[in-house]
């Protein structure tokens, strides 16, 4: 059977605001609501500041006519503390920044949010984690890990690449080689209950199945541990080639169906059938294709990549196309369609929506649905999509899985909800972007200049915030009829490699919407 998430109360919020149908929504910052998370416990973070364990984990890629190991004054310690002295990963014992988490997938269960994170040191590990949060996102509590990639410690702490890692006493290539899995694992989670059954969704990131392998499929089970328990410890048979990389482990399964999938914005359940909306991203042939004026030149030289990098990021060839495909089981879908109104393969306005890469949706009440995205375009030459987060909602009442076909944008690169650092095109001049985002601030990062040194701010004005250089994977959820909370990703620099000791970051803040506008979500239940 299905019910509603907040019960039956919510029908007469539906009647009493039934009258404002298509009068679209009001979006406001609610003051103070954006925080740096922290989380409880779990695996190693960048930096901890117990009493009894104390370090932090910074750095910046040093000249490439050095070799490791290289001076931890001047280019920092990357893995500080990531494992013992006697070759044990290490874990968080108290609460710290929630670093190094991404990709968020957060649903509320109860008076309890639970959140499934991509966990991802650079080039060194990749697994999910569960947790909980009972103050709307703002702290965790760690519930479990599973699907790991890496069970190894780095070679040298030093050393940013981990181009080698510690196999039982002999040092092995790692980073430095190709064929080995650095953090690419299992990432993108996204729960999904078909028939009273749930399953976890995964992207493979191994080189070779990145964006063209169906998305991995494991089952979940009930249990105190939340949405992991019973999944195994690791992925992967092994991080090396050597030992197997990057064969999976016995229990994955795949999905069948979906075109090129990166991952599951969110589902619609419609009676036999459930629709999903999801990033298809296409590498091979991208747009090798496109007419020359379809292209990403080079990032300008006013962009945030060049001002912190001091050379300009590489055009990007990715297709992403936002499509829709329905499944009756949960593992075999059926493709309807490529969804439009929200991104423009083709741009290359910087104030366009090239690539639209991560996010959430939320039910409106005239049956309308509205969704909460992450999205970039030449500006920062990489797909993935990180330079604001927008919102968009369907033309029409959603009754069939085509309805999820046409959307527009309400709030844009010009007017986004939040975004990284502004920039200045000199040749206007002309600001990127042209209005100022809906949560504006300066300022917001946990960690102080001591803590990531030796990195230095590329000029007055930038990455003073923790997602300055990155944004994205908005996860909405309903607080109450007037209130959404939404959790996201942020990186201090727009590459993990810029700032190696505040990258990967959980954040949250809260939006006011007219009372009633957004409804609770229609969940399987099996009693």
């Amino acid at each position: 059977m299905t019910r509603l998430l907040f019960g039956t109360a919510a029908a007469g919020v539906l009647l009493a605001v039934a009258s404002t149908a298509h009068a679209g929504s009001t979006l406001s910052y609610v003051p103070d609501s954006l925080t740096q998370s922290v989380i409880e416990h779990g695996p190693w973070t960048l930096h901890q500041s117990g009493h009894h364990f104390h370090h932090d984990a910074s750095g910046i890629v040093p000249p490439g006519t050095l070799t490791p190991p290289y001076n931890p004054t001047l280019y920092g310690t990357p893995y500080a503390d990531y494992c013992s002295a006697s070759g044990e990963t290490t874990i968080n014992h108290g609460k710290s920044v929630m670093q190094p988490y991404y990709f968020p997938f957060v649903r509320r269960r109860g008076a309890v949010l639970e959140g499934l994170f991509d966990y991802r040191p650079r080039n060194e590990q990749e697994a999910t984690v569960a947790a909980i949060s009972t103050d709307w996102g703002a702290t965790w509590q760690f519930k479990g890990k599973a699907l790991a990639l890496n069970p190894y410690c780095p070679w040298d702490a030093t050393d940013p690449d981990n181009q080698n890692v510690n196999v039982n006493g002999v040092k092995t290539a790692y980073g430095s080689s190709s064929a080995n899995a650095a953090d690419n694992g299992l990432g993108h989670a996204f729960v999904l209950s078909v028939r009273g059954k749930q399953r976890v969704y995964h992207l493979n990131r191994a080189d070779g199945h990145i964006d063209s392998d169906q998305l991995v499929v494991h089952p979940l089970h009930r249990g105190e541990d939340f949405s992991l328990f019973g999944l195994p410890e690791l992925g992967f048979v092994s991080p090396l080639a050597s030992g197997g990389y990057p064969k999976l482990e016995a229990t994955a399964g795949a999905t069948t169906g979906l075109i090129d999938p990166d991952a599951i914005l969110g589902a619609v359940h419609m009676g036999e059938k459930t629709a999903v909306v999801y990033v298809s991203k296409n590498l091979t042939p991208g747009d090798k294709s496109f007419p020359a004026n379809q292209v990403c030149p080079s990032t300008p030289a006013f962009a945030l990549t060049n001002l912190v990098n001091k050379k300009p990021r590489k055009p990007n060839h990715d297709v992403i196309t936002i499509r829709i495909a329905t499944t009756s089981d949960g593992v075999n879908f059926t493709d309807v369609g490529a969804a439009t109104g929200l991104n423009d393969q083709t741009t290359v306005a910087l104030n366009g929506i090239r690539w639209l890469g991560s996010g959430s949706i939320l039910r409106i009440h005239d049956g309308r649905f509205g969704m909460f995205f992450g999205a970039g375009n030449c500006l920062d030459n990489d797909s993935d999509g990180f330079h604001f987060i927008g919102y968009a909602e369907t033309d029409n009442p959603v009754r069939g899985a085509g309805d999820l076909l046409k959307w527009h944008v309400v709030n844009g690169f010009d007017n986004p909800i939040l975004s990284t650092d502004k920039v200045v095109d000199p040749a206007g001049p002309r600001p990127y972007p042209l209005n100022a985002p809906l949560v504006n601030v300066h300022g917001a990062d946990a960690l102080t200049a001591a803590q990531v040194a030796p990195f230095v701010p590329p000029g007055e004005g930038y990455t003073t915030n923790f997602f300055s250089g990155r944004v994205y994977d908005p996860q909405a959820v309903l607080t109450d009829e007037r209130t959404v909370t939404i959790v996201f990703a942020g990186y201090n620099t727009p590459q993990p490699s810029n700032n190696l000791g505040d990258y990967r970051s959980i954040g949250r803040f809260q939006l006011g919407v007219q009372p009633g506008y957004f409804m609770p979500p229609f969940v399987e239940t099996d009693d």
